[in-house]
């Protein structure tokens, strides 16, 4: 149970695939270990793309130390392989269609940035979901939205160009499969979903963590995890390695930004972020799943000293 006199806490999980879900899981055990406080008891969760899919859990009642457990190997009651439920290293054929070419309109209208509208015009992924939706609705009981009153799943919507915060109060109505695949519509990647008529892609697209919806809640304190940001990057040799560190630099603003906007309404923020041993456990691909475990053993070395620091 939440501590009745610790302050009012909202946790933020962002983007990052499937190396910035287990740096995020190794991040989070720290963080319940140095504050001594369960990540379930946050008031108000906020997941995106890969961080919507450990909300999710998070919201269902699934522990940090179950998440641990799954990702070395050593949980009995683990349903996700994490081997082959994310794919390979590359993405599938992609699609005939784009992810949105409305996006492409609005960035040319200076409506969307340019990395939003950018991805609009990448094809849509084909990569099948089923083991997704499994391990989410699984962990929801078969019910159409998880038992947190306050989890927030982020998405855009293609034909506005608007970051959708699924669960909150006044955004469509969706179920839990629906959004946490939405979220992780990762262009190229994973398919948009379609619910109602409206097309949904990941949130990260346009915000790595989408902070900045937090700014007018009644929380005192915002907890930034945000696996594709970094103030302490690392100077690889490799050329792709360079690519990813430049589009790092650019959602580290984005994450800046979000970061100023909740501390000038008042709100205390811890940040944590990957430090220079885990980007190079990451190398350029973040969906590659043959570096998970580098990742996460770097992360479980890194993070005490990384979330010290961020409280």
């Amino acid at each position: 149970m939440a501590n009745p006199t610790s302050p009012r806490r909202a946790l933020v999980i962002g983007c990052g695939g499937v190396a910035g879900g287990a740096w995020s899981i190794a991040a989070l055990h720290q963080l319940e270990q140095q504050l001594g406080w369960d990540c379930r008891d946050a008031d108000i969760l906020i997941g995106t793309s890969a961080g919507a899919v450990i909300a999710s859990l998070l919201g269902s009642g699934i522990s940090v130390d179950q998440l641990l457990a799954c990702q070395q190997g050593t949980s009995d009651t683990c349903h996700w392989n994490h081997d082959t439920d994310t794919g390979g290293a590359l993405p599938p054929l992609p699609g005939a269609r784009l992810t949105g070419k409305q996006l492409i309109r609005k960035g040319l209208r200076g409506e969307v940035s340019a990395l939003t509208a950018l991805c609009g015009l990448m094809p849509a992924g084909q990569f099948d979901m089923q083991a997704f939706r499994k391990l989410v609705n699984g962990a929801a009981n078969g019910n159409p939205w998880v038992s947190h009153p306050a989890t927030w799943i982020m998405a855009v919507d293609t034909t506005s160009g608007r970051r959708i915060p699924f669960g909150k109060g006044g955004a469509p109505s969706v179920r839990i499969d629906d959004a946490v695949c939405a979220s992780y519509g990762v262009p190229c990647w994973c398919p948009p979903v379609t619910v109602d008529g409206r097309t949904y892609i990941d949130g990260g697209v346009a915000s790595p963590t989408s902070a900045d919806m937090l700014v007018d809640a009644a929380v005192e304190e915002v907890v930034i995890l945000a696996p594709m940001a970094s103030r302490q990057p690392d100077k690889p040799w490799h050329p792709f390695e360079r690519i990813e560190r430049r589009v790092r630099r650019y959602m580290t603003s984005i994450v800046d930004r979000e970061v100023a906007a909740l501390e000038k309404a008042g709100k205390r923020v811890i940040r944590i972020e990957p430090q220079a041993e885990d980007l190079k456990a990451f190398g350029y691909n973040m969906m590659d799943p043959s570096r998970r475990k580098q990742v996460l053993a770097t992360a479980i070395a890194s993070t005490p000293a990384t979330v010290r620091a961020a409280l």
